[in-house]
């Protein structure tokens, strides 16, 4: 039987204030507001409340938040076109395509079209390449991004010399994230394996793990018995459920019962999402102010 004790918590909150300092210093000090264009198409009540979130944060920091709503049934060169428009105007310094796209409109073309220096979240091949080169610069991927900032904040977590499971294989998370992890750079220097839903016996690969980053999309795929005592686990999941006060609330890609095993866990809210959020303004500042090299990827 599994023995009843807690995994100390990997809070998000003091990570991304410490990133927001950073950001708030490096505005003050260039005296520049940068504006980002947030780009939707069609409504999306998830997309709609990401986005709310946003745009609060940036005026917290003196960042403009400029939404570019397109309507459902905008074609593929309508959406285009407003993302040309976009990428050359010079008074916005950064883009965000919001995803997923309605159906009919090719996500590879359309993502294209965002030029390099303006990818905040890593959506184009260019800055996806940039990360597999080793090249730390703005447009890698937030989300990512966000998990090496967590790992890298407490030595005690730093995945240098680690074996790490990263347990997902999207663009947007799993397979950017091995490329940081593993790069002979601070805050990587790991041996990564990377596992998804259609691994056999996922268990056998995760219960060999320092870290485990789990970032499939499926809630409570990581259980207890395939987590090593005492591993780092990274929850980057986010699904929608039901609080027992009323209202919706989020869980994640692991079980809270790992919570029994693991040494440390990310909590669900709480973990990755506030420091994705403020790594998006750290890639945002660093778009618009030359020189300002951010500390993390």
């Amino acid at each position: 039987m599994v023995e009843a004790r807690a995994a100390t918590a990997i809070k998000g909150a003091p990570v991304a204030a410490a990133v927001r300092a950073q950001v708030e210093a490096a505005l003050k000090e260039r005296g520049v507001r940068p504006c980002l264009a947030n780009v939707v198409v069609g409504e999306d009540g998830a997309s709609a409340s990401y986005l709310d979130s946003i745009d609060k944060l940036a005026a917290r920091l003196g960042i403009e938040s400029r939404r570019v709503a397109l309507p459902e049934g905008s074609s593929e060169a309508a959406v285009c076109a407003a993302l040309d428009t976009l990428g050359a105007d010079d008074s916005v310094h950064a883009i965000l395509l919001q995803f997923p796209l309605p159906d009919g409109l090719d996500a590879r073309r359309v993502a294209a079209r965002v030029p390099p220096q303006k990818d905040v979240d890593g959506i184009t091949e260019s800055s996806l390449g940039s990360v597999l080169a080793g090249h730390r610069r703005h447009t890698a991927p937030c989300t990512a991004a966000a998990v090496v900032e967590l790992l890298a904040s407490d030595s005690r977590l730093s995945p240098e010399g680690r074996h790490v499971v990263v347990v997902g294989r999207s663009l947007v998370v799993g397979r950017p994230l091995a490329a940081m992890l593993a790069a002979p750079l601070p805050g990587g220097q790991a041996t990564v394996t990377v596992c998804h839903t259609r691994t056999p016996d996922l268990g056998a690969h995760t219960r060999r793990a320092d870290i485990v980053v789990v970032a499939a999309g499926v809630r409570g795929l990581l259980k207890p018995g395939q987590v090593r005592p005492d591993a780092i686990v990274v929850d980057v999941g986010t699904h929608p459920v039901p609080a027992a006060e009323g209202g919706w609330t989020l869980a994640g890609d692991v079980d809270p019962e790992v919570a029994a095993v693991a040494g440390w866990l990310t909590p669900v809210p709480g973990g990755v999402g506030p420091v994705t959020n403020a790594v998006l303004m750290r890639h945002v500042t660093a778009a618009a102010v030359p020189g300002y090299l951010a500390p993390a990827w």
